[in-house]
């Protein structure tokens, strides 16, 4: 287990056990990974002679070009855009050996490129080391098992990767406790969710019209966010 990451994944753990509207904790690590690569590669690190070589080969996917902007830097992102543009330059610009070949390797190039993201793939990494961090912790801490039962829920990406990690961290034995624990409290937010999203579909029957909210006027947002994690640039 990195110890690096032990306090971000508690910090976050203890945030949606205090707040259930925060929803998945590690959508929410992934938001301040986002946040602090941001920051990062338009501040210091845009001039580190090995990360503007990474930029310019990869880019960066349209959401985080469009964080980048957000972020209000328009300078710092314009001199990456600019030797970023060159390198695509150059890969339109090789030599053709016959006719019948020609294009295809600029196209192959360009889409591979455009496969790829800077942050994308710096953020995934992190991410990763912080799942595997925190079913280290559910296998060797109490409280930390105590924090993981009390979030709202785990969106479905981040419960299978959750699952995967504590597949790979834990013995057996520990595995089967986590999988239980784990496989349970998404398995009860689900129910819960599906409830609020079937009562606010009942909402616009006549029937039900007088029926209070209680809460439930936003369970398709909810509901997408469980579905599809809650992502903030």
């Amino acid at each position: 287990m990195e110890q690096i990451y032990t306090i971000p994944v508690n910090e976050a753990f203890e945030k949606g056990a205090c707040d259930k509207s925060r929803g998945c904790p590690f959508c929410r690590l992934r938001d301040d990974l986002n946040a602090n690569e941001t920051e990062l590669i338009l501040g210091a690190s845009m001039m580190e002679p090995d990360v503007r070589k990474r930029t310019n080969e990869k880019g960066f996917c349209r959401k985080h070009y469009e964080g980048l902007l957000k972020a209000g830097k328009r300078l710092p992102l314009a001199l990456m855009l600019e030797s970023h543009l060159a390198e695509v330059s150059k890969m339109t610009k090789k030599p053709v050996i016959s006719p019948a070949t020609a294009g295809k390797g600029a196209a192959k190039r360009l889409s591979a490129m455009s496969d790829n993201c800077y942050i994308c793939e710096r953020v995934n990494l992190y991410l990763s080391k912080m799942l595997e961090n925190a079913a280290a912790l559910w296998g060797a801490d109490e409280g930390f098992r105590e924090k993981c039962a009390a979030q709202p829920f785990f969106c479905i990406n981040h419960f299978a990767q959750f699952i995967s990690a504590g597949k790979e961290q834990l013995d057996r034995k520990t595995f089967a406790r986590f999988y239980k624990a784990v496989y349970e409290k998404e398995i009860s937010a689900l129910r819960e969710i599906s409830d609020d999203v079937s009562f606010f579909v009942k909402k616009f029957d006549y029937r039900s019209e007088d029926e209070p909210w209680d809460g439930r006027q936003n369970a398709p947002e909810a509901a997408i966010d469980f579905i599809c994690g809650d992502e903030k640039l």
